[in-house]
């Protein structure tokens, strides 16, 4: 929203980046994110917070870049709006990052889900349900296993000296997974 021209009509914006297009052209790009009638021809400082939102979605439409970064995207829009963007975002072949709080979209859109920990990275495959379904099966693993695992003196286990076959597998198993989850980042 930030490289918006406050001075600028919606049409005269996209306009101004894309000159060669006729008004036809850039109607239909504004009516594709739902900026119809007189809006496309208010000033963009006084667009609502949802117009301006969704005049900047048909610009980043017109970049056609191979990467989104998305803050809160469905903050601002109505209901029409968040359909008509979940629907771009399945349909974007690009990679999409994205912070939401919308737990639909979060069901809708993302292949995977990444969880920041103080301990480092978690990736979820799936959307929003998935990742809450595989958290809970993650966590009761765990439980088991340090309900399995045989009582280590504390001294023992501190040494980083002796490990046992268990210890090495689960560590190569550690280093798997973070190979994986970089690769993915990478992707």
């Amino acid at each position: 929203l930030r490289g918006l021209d406050l001075g600028k009509t919606a049409l005269e914006e996209i306009w101004s980046r894309y000159p060669q297009m006729t008004e036809h052209q850039v109607r239909s790009v504004l009516g594709s994110v739902l900026l119809t009638g007189e809006a496309v021809y208010k000033k963009v400082s006084v667009l609502s917070g949802g117009e301006k939102a969704k005049l900047a979605f048909a610009v980043l439409m017109l970049q056609r870049g191979n990467v989104l970064l998305l803050d809160e995207p469905t903050n601002h829009l109505d209901l029409s709006s968040k359909e008509v963007l979940e629907e771009a975002l399945q349909e974007y072949e690009g990679t999409v990052l994205m912070v939401s709080h919308d737990r639909y979209m979060l069901n809708r859109v993302p292949d995977f889900i990444m969880e920041f920990t103080g301990s480092g990275v978690e990736t979820y495959k799936g959307g929003y349900d998935d990742y809450l379904a595989e958290k809970e099966r993650r966590k009761n693993k765990t439980a088991q296993q340090l309900e399995q695992k045989p009582n280590v003196p504390a001294k023992a286990a501190n040494t980083g000296g002796y490990r046992t076959r268990q210890q090495k597998n689960e560590e190569i198993k550690r280093r798997q997974l973070l190979k994986e989850t970089e690769k993915r980042i990478a992707e």
